[in-house]
């Protein structure tokens, strides 16, 4: 075998690696697609990421926001918003608005807080960085597959959206999602 032969067959397999290694949790086996798989034929994953920083008073950051899927929409019927939170400092909250759960057939709003802290002689910073997960499936495996969809997101967790406090904001701003697995680091 020669120098040529080694070198294009260790090229392959750092390229396979590679591949799987930027896959995210997906690849990783992440519980809830699990979950949802063993109950539909198809899931279907898109994600929208939030970073935002405040660093001096009156300087707060309150969004509402509302996705748009293009350049095609998602396949199938959206089934549970999970936030995935990255880091958080100071004062911050996000989620849905307290007493609000996506509706059946609506493209749900959730929204984001990162307040000023401190005063003039000590201005602290907050900051929040998450990952909005959108959840979409089809081809229900059994009668009871979409209950698994409301058990998720009416659960009292950080993760589907219970833990906003804070200001909310009333515009609804338009922002476009991400098809796939947020970028891992």
């Amino acid at each position: 075998m020669g120098k040529f032969t080694l070198c294009a067959r260790f090229g392959v397999l750092a390229l396979i690696a590679a591949s799987a290694a930027s896959a995210g949790p997906a690849a990783a086996g992440d519980p809830d697609e699990a979950a949802l798989a063993q109950n539909f034929e198809q899931v279907d994953v898109w994600h929208y990421p939030v970073d935002t920083t405040v660093r001096y008073n009156n300087q707060d950051a309150v969004v509402t926001r509302e996705l748009v899927f293009l350049p095609k929409p998602p396949k199938g019927e959206l089934c549970y918003v999970r936030f995935d939170l990255v880091k958080g400092e100071g004062d911050y909250g996000y989620g849905f608005r307290p007493g609000t759960r996506p509706q059946e057939g609506e493209s749900p709003v959730w929204g984001t807080n990162v307040l000023k802290r401190g005063d003039i002689l000590n201005q602290n910073y907050s900051a929040l960085k998450l990952n909005v997960v959108y959840f979409f499936v089809d081809g229900p495996k059994s009668p009871a597959a979409k209950e698994i969809c409301a058990q998720k997101q009416s659960a009292p967790i950080p993760e589907a959206g219970a833990a906003y406090r804070g200001p909310w904001a009333e515009l609804v701003t338009k922002a476009k999602a991400i098809h796939g697995w947020p970028a891992q680091k």
